[in-house]
């Protein structure tokens, strides 16, 4: 019975040249192009979600630890016990300050963030060390009064390695005419490229201890910076942290200080799976009106099925099958294509885009099995179901009037 269901239902999609076939084609079409489309769109969120995680981590740490209020004296302690926790691969204590960059000519200035830091320690918290374009991290070592910049903000200042460059800090001296901006000269001795805008344009490394005496800071940091052996423990590591240090302390891990980067992203992944599904739901109306279609102009073989005993049942499971066919076709060729596309797209990096706007220099693609699998099976439900109410006319077709019509 079922090897019958299936060849009738092949053969009732063996349809001659004229409108059904035109018809069949477009239902197929419909669908290919909402699958291809549901893996390319969301291949695209994820490549992009990923690009950002991977280049916001490989650039920050996992886990900022800072005082709630106060200054941060104490860092030494709270370093040794963060580095006695579990999962923990590398620490090191930081300080941050808002700063006006300029070169000795002071032909432009750009606003940067002047991070203060342990040339030794830094390898085992960012991956900076090893994104340098020129210069060398051994002689930022060994260089005290050394800076390490971005290679979009050397660009804007027009400045390389060998070149001074002077910081200008709103965290002000006193003096007998008032509040005065402290200012401080560096010499860069090396330019990296992470990839992101926001690093590539205004990071400034130097040691800690000279921004502490250029600067007149003391003995303080501004938190310690944390990385993980794995960036997905960081909740529990988080946890950990605020109830070995205490009350004093806030631990916040990369997801919360980038929450409101990644809930957008989520949210415009979930938002764009709906609005692409539309097109799937479109085309099972042309599958619906195929197989509308296909019931009148095959009455009569239906009919003739009906005296011969075939049941309503198996009627409903030949169109049924009809729109399951159609929709497995599809969805095959419209994964192929979006596969495709996404794979040639990551591969030679088609699609530029200005990292300025968007933090990546081009459009990035991630095919994960479980998006193909969502496709596919949204696809095929939303086929099967546009073929419920034509195949339901079908097995409520009444033979005697339909062969006495056929007389006539």
């Amino acid at each position: 019975m079922n090897q019958l269901v299936r060849w009738l239902s092949l053969r009732g999609l063996k349809l001659k040249k004229g409108y059904l076939s035109f018809a069949l084609f477009i239902a197929i079409l419909g669908v290919v192009v909402g699958v291809a489309a549901l893996i390319i769109v969301n291949s695209v969120m994820t490549g992009f979600q990923d690009a950002i995680k991977e280049k916001l981590l490989s650039s920050n740490a996992d886990i900022i630890v800072m005082k709630k209020s106060g200054a941060f004296y104490e860092y030494d302690y709270a370093e040794r016990k963060i580095k006695e926790l579990s999962h923990v691969k590398g620490t090191e204590p930081f300080i941050h300050i808002p700063v006006m960059a300029s070169s000795t000519d002071i032909s432009y200035a750009s606003g940067a963030s002047l991070r203060g830091c342990d040339p030794k320690k830094e390898p085992t918290v960012t991956d900076i060390p090893r994104k340098l374009i020129l210069g060398d991290w051994q002689l930022f070592e060994n260089t005290k009064d050394g800076v390490v910049v971005g290679r979009i903000l050397a660009d804007n200042l027009g400045i390389t390695i060998g070149d001074r460059i002077t910081l200008l800090s709103p965290m002000g001296r006193k003096t007998p005419f008032g509040i005065i901006p402290r200012t401080a000269s560096f010499k860069v001795v090396g330019i990296f490229e992470v990839g992101m805008y926001q690093f590539d344009s205004g990071l400034i490394l130097a040691h800690i201890d000279e921004v502490r005496k250029k600067f007149g800071l003391g003995n303080i940091v501004t938190g310690i910076m944390v990385k993980l052996d794995d960036p997905e423990n960081a909740k529990i590591v988080e946890r950990k942290i605020e109830e070995t240090l205490g009350n004093e302390f806030i631990a916040q891990d990369w997801i919360s200080l980038n929450k409101s980067l990644f809930s957008a992203l989520k949210l415009e992944k979930l938002a764009m799976f709906l609005i692409l599904t539309l097109i799937v739901i479109v085309a099972s109306f042309n599958i619906s009106s195929l197989l509308m279609m296909n019931v009148n102009a095959r009455a009569r073989d239906i009919a003739i099925l009906k005296t011969v005993g075939a049941l309503d049942s198996f009627i409903l499971k030949v169109f049924i099958l009809q729109g399951f066919i159609i929709g497995v076709i599809g969805t095959i060729v419209g994964e192929v294509i979006g596969i495709g596309v996404s794979i040639l797209g990551e591969k030679y990096k088609l699609i530029p885009l200005p990292p300025d706007v968007y933090y990546i220099d081009h459009l990035p693609f991630k095919l994960h099995i479980s998006d193909c699998i969502v496709a596919a099976v949204s696809a095929i439900l939303i086929s099967v179901l546009a073929t419920i109410y034509p195949a339901r006319k079908a097995a409520k077709t009444e033979p005697v009037k339909v062969l006495r019509m056929g007389e006539n």
